[in-house]
């Protein structure tokens, strides 16, 4: 049957049969999503819609229409006897319609390939489709050129007519220019607003709109333009008519307050006023700077696997303190601690998760009487023992590392910073530095800000590294990212997917992909393991 039917639609047989689906299967139950009704995309097809229906009035055809991310967002039925059908094959709002659940139809496989498209009948992958013949377009903003979403028209495969598909496109058409006046108005909106509020404010300001990006001479010798994926950052997590407020440092090293907000009558348009800090004092150090008497007190740092832990510990500590690693017991470990409880001033215990019992409990007793200030370093808090939880708890304070994925805002400084280290290591004469740097794209910084970073600091430095390809300075884009971290996951997941995604990942790292032992380790059956490895698109 594949060799009959046209290239583009075996090829989406061919990626139906890799996501695991099966001609005789029903449409996979997908995730239901909240509706924006007020969202642009919406706002600008409504009288198309409206007008389409008229059009089709007396015919038993129905109108699909998807966002950006293939989820249906509206249902228009010129028949109301199409309602049972489409809920039989979960053509529903809300539902997330993409070839990995539906397999190849118009609106799923017009998204996959951003062209319009027609299926018909046998076309269609799933036997449940294949009662029904339909038409399905992309449609693309005018000016950002990006996805906005998929209009679809399907009816019975006995109505099928060569006629529907022009009558699709100029539906598109219509919906494509009304975007493309809605973003002119949004833009005079922003401009009004920004206008309105540089008159009576003399703080730095910037402006992110769709397409627009604007800032006064205050912001212009505040900020610089390696500040923009972070200011981008904050203004993504704006949501609602309430304020938002940030404390960040800029690139120049001075902190700011950044107070955001939506600009009125605007879906998308963020405006900051950026407010310089008084610097305040240094967080106190282990050692005091008059004295370098120490302090004597014990700090607990903790964090997952890769983030950035041990290093943290080094900062707090200085260059005189002695680390002792729990982790590397060579059968003297335990004379080693009785030597540096002595006569150090300052110890840094790593890795203390990995010592056995015994000697977490002598550490213990030992710190009652401790001379040092003593650093304990180690995992999480709640994924150790009852001995090692005992000891982390004669901590006067903690420093509790995040995951990479959810340190929000801060990602963009912490990935410049990461650039400019490779850049300086990069550089073979300090002489010859010059006025460029290395540079992290905005772009490029949106992909990797979506990844999953199961190894955290240490992942993001192997993929910094591999991207700078020894350059000390320009741009690092996209493309240069490996192909590892160049594709931005197929679908938004939510915090517990992101866990389940990052968990089996290091189930499949740790068994060196072995999905029989993996299924056995998370104590899941193998066919559900292939199901969420396809998923997440953890296999290729």
């Amino acid at each position: 049957m594949v060799g009959e039917l046209r290239p583009e639609i075996a090829l989406g047989w061919r990626r139906s049969q890799m996501s695991g689906l099966d001609p005789g299967m029903e449409v996979r139950e997908p995730r239901l999503f909240e509706v924006d009704r007020h969202s642009r995309l919406i706002h600008a097809a409504k009288p198309v819609l409206t007008s389409m229906v008229r059009e089709l009035d007396d015919t038993r055809f129905s109108i699909l229409l998807a966002d950006h991310s293939a989820r249906i967002v509206d249902r228009r039925l010129s028949n109301r006897t199409l309602h049972r059908h489409l809920d039989r094959v979960k053509a529903i709002p809300g539902a997330q319609y993409i070839e990995e659940l539906s397999g190849t139809n118009s609106l799923s496989t017009a998204f996959e390939l951003r062209k319009p498209i027609s299926v018909a009948g046998d076309e269609h992958f799933l036997e449940a489709l294949r009662v029904f013949c339909c038409y399905g377009a992309p449609i693309i903003h005018p000016i950002t050129r990006r996805l906005e979403g998929v209009l679809d028209v399907t009816g019975p495969v006995a109505d099928q007519s060569n006629l529907l598909g022009p009558f699709l496109m100029r539906a598109v058409r219509d919906i494509e220019q009304r975007l493309h006046e809605g973003s002119r108005l949004s833009e005079q909106r922003l401009f009004a607003d920004f206008q309105s509020e540089s008159a009576r404010n003399k703080n730095a300001l910037v402006l992110f709109g769709e397409n627009l990006a604007l800032s006064n001479a205050a912001a212009m010798d505040l900020i610089s333009s390696d500040d923009n994926p972070l200011l981008q950052a904050i203004a993504a997590e704006v949501d609602g008519s309430s304020r938002l407020t940030r404390s960040v440092s800029l690139t120049s090293g001075r902190d700011v307050d950044i107070h955001a907000r939506l600009v009125a009558d605007s879906r998308d348009g963020v405006i900051m006023e950026v407010v310089p800090r008084q610097r305040q004092p240094a967080r106190r150090a282990i050692r005091d700077v008059d004295t370098g008497r120490p302090t004597r007190r014990c700090v607990l740092v903790t964090g997952p696997p890769g983030s950035g832990r041990s290093t943290r510990a080094r900062e707090m500590a200085g260059n005189s303190a002695v680390a002792v690693d729990l982790a590397d017991d060579d059968g003297h470990l335990r004379e080693q601690l009785v030597s540096v409880f002595a006569d150090s001033a300052v110890l840094i215990l790593d890795n203390v998760h990995a010592a056995d019992a015994s000697t977490v409990t002598y550490v213990r007793h030992a710190l009652s009487s401790a001379r040092p200030t003593v650093i304990i370093v180690c995992g999480s808090v709640e994924e150790l023992s009852e001995e090692h939880q005992a000891l982390a708890a004669t901590a006067d304070e903690t420093v509790e590392l995040p995951h990479l994925r959810d340190i929000g805002h801060t990602f963009a400084t912490t990935v410049q910073a990461m650039v400019s280290e490779v850049a300086a290591s990069n550089l073979a004469e300090p002489a010859s530095r010059t006025g460029s740097q290395l540079r992290m794209t905005p772009s490029a910084l949106a992909v990797l800000a979506e990844q999953d970073w199961p190894g955290n600091l240490a992942e993001l430095a192997r993929v910094v590294r591999v991207a700078a390809r020894g350059r000390s300075c320009g741009d690092i884009t996209a493309d240069d990212l490996p192909e590892s971290h160049r594709r931005r996951p197929a679908r938004g997941l939510t915090p517990l997917e992101r866990a389940e995604r990052a968990t089996i990942s290091a189930a499949m790292a740790e068994h060196g992909g072995n999905k029989v032992a993996v299924a056995h380790a998370l104590g899941i059956g193998r066919n559900t393991l292939y199901q969420r490895l396809r998923y997440y698109r953890l296999v290729n």
